[in-house]
């Protein structure tokens, strides 16, 4: 069974991911704790897990604060992408190794099992093997450039934690995107891989943006 602390993390992040605290706002351990019917230590467990994913920062004399993700950062770093990974898609089913191909099927198909497990973090798994995902495209892409250019979109801390509110089916949906997009570049299907991907940035981008607070934010 996931224990307190792992639980009041997820609920924390599903709700920083789709934009229920605001830039700035204070995460009181004492309300969260009395709203999710926990004691404080497993709040102040996953707040600190949360400072750590850079979601969150430590102010001296206010605690807890939420760090100032705000929509239009999060459709500008999709934007980018959007222009750069579908050439990096395409470059790879030029350029990728045989090496390379078998490495993007192996993270795909671990990223599969950890969907379909029932383990207490697979949604911190999924997230990992995704994120393994994009950067592997990446290195078979064989850019210097683009690789630069794009890892620092990937690692984004608000990006990083998507997947926290995914659906199994949404998941599963991500990695069919994913086999997509290998067998495009395994074909050598450059156009194939380019469109198959900027399919799957479009469908992520879309899944992040309706689970955000459609109410007017600051910015």
């Amino acid at each position: 069974m996931p224990s307190a602390s792992d639980l009041v993390y997820a609920e924390l992040r599903r709700r920083l991911m789709s934009g229920a605290f605001l830039p700035g706002e204070r995460l009181r351990e004492e309300h969260i704790a009395s709203e999710l019917d926990v004691s404080r230590t497993p709040v102040r467990n996953a707040i600190e897990r949360l400072v750590n994913d850079g979601l969150v920062t430590r102010e001296e004399r206010r605690g807890a604060v939420v760090l100032g993700w705000l929509d239009r950062d999060i459709t500008e770093a999709f934007e980018l992408r959007l222009l750069l990974e579908p050439y990096a898609a395409r470059s790879a089913a030029i350029r990728a190794s045989a090496e390379q191909i078998d490495e993007l099927t192996s993270i795909n198909a671990s990223m599969l099992h950890a969907v379909q497990s029932q383990d207490e973090d697979h949604v911190a798994q999924v997230q990992h093997y995704n994120n393994r995902f994009h950067h592997a495209l990446l290195a078979a892409a064989q850019s210097a450039r683009v690789r630069t250019l794009v890892e620092n979109l990937l690692d984004m801390p608000i990006i990083i934690g998507s997947f926290y509110f995914y659906s199994r089916d949404d998941m599963l949906s991500s990695v069919e995107q994913h086999n997509q997009i290998i067998a495009a570049i395994r074909a050598r299907d450059a156009d194939y891989a380019e469109s198959a991907m900027r399919l799957h940035l479009a469908a992520t981008h879309r899944l992040f943006r309706n689970q955000r607070k459609t109410a007017p934010k600051p910015g």
